[in-house]
């Protein structure tokens, strides 16, 4: 009897322990579609409008903003853990926030677009961010459909945030999210190395939505210039406009120019 009792004091000691150790999840909130709301971490988003369709915000898995008042080659990006869950299935995936807006941060399910509008506390120099401090501004909208349309082997070309239907068998729709990264050599300047630039793009085949890395320049150094998708494959041919010495480039000035091959 003696040692079922200290068996039992023990096992509510651990669980106790457990109990003190364990943050339990804010609340969830009610969001609107086409409304910015708030998350924070471990925090559920329930739409108003849609029963049972859910964004989780999970994490930030890295943070490579620039820290305020620091100088840098680039402003760099957060890395947004997020759950998705709708119609009985659920999408767990990394949306990359880049400043200086979410243009781009963005991805589609089942539907609806989830665009990642902003991410917090702000990063300074010399001072970490505690994990659970974060929050994140997601708004959710209904995936745009109609538009302009492809074919195969037809060059053409987006803007940030524009999208294209491929005219083929099945439905295929391509979006130009961001510009991560640009190190194409300037106009004008003698380069060691051309350099590169990367692009992101969501691509929507049927239910399945895949985030693809496409570069364009001089890939000796890593980066791809094509993915494939099913029996398409997405080439990435050129990006514009051309870097200029001492001029950096507006964001949403890029231009990226595809085809599509079966």
């Amino acid at each position: 009897m003696k040692y079922r009792s200290n068996s039992y004091l023990l096992l509510s000691f651990i669980c106790l322990l457990l109990a003190c150790n364990t943050t339990p999840p804010p609340p969830s909130t009610k969001f609107d579609l086409d409304r910015p709301f708030p998350l924070a971490i471990g925090q559920t988003g329930e739409c108003k409008d849609v029963v049972g369709f859910t964004v989780r915000f999970d994490k930030i898995a890295a943070d490579s903003r620039c820290p305020k008042g620091v100088e840098c080659i680039t402003a760099g990006q957060a890395d947004v853990v997020v759950t998705i869950s709708k119609g009985g299935e659920s999408s767990t995936m990394t949306l990359p926030f880049t400043i200086p807006n979410g243009t781009g941060n963005a991805t589609d399910f089942k539907g609806h677009t989830i665009r990642i509008m902003g991410v917090a506390p702000m990063k300074f120099k010399d001072k970490e961010i505690d994990p659970k401090d974060y929050n994140i501004m997601v708004l959710v909208t209904e995936t745009q459909v109609g538009g302009p349309v492809a074919k195969p082997g037809q060059e053409f070309t987006l803007g940030i945030g524009e999208q294209i239907k491929l005219e083929a068998d099945q439905v295929y729709q391509i979006r130009f999210d961001t510009v991560p990264s640009d190190s194409r050599c300037p106009e004008g300047v003698q380069c060691v190395w051309a350099g590169k630039a990367d692009g992101v793009f969501t691509v929507q085949h049927g239910e399945s939505t895949e985030k693809i890395n496409l570069s364009t320049g001089d890939l000796s150094q890593g980066g791809k210039g094509e993915a494939v998708i099913g029996a398409y494959t997405f080439k990435l041919k050129a990006m514009s406009p051309a870097r200029k010495k001492d001029t950096a480039i507006d964001p949403k000035a890029y231009k990226a120019s595809l085809v599509v091959d079966k």
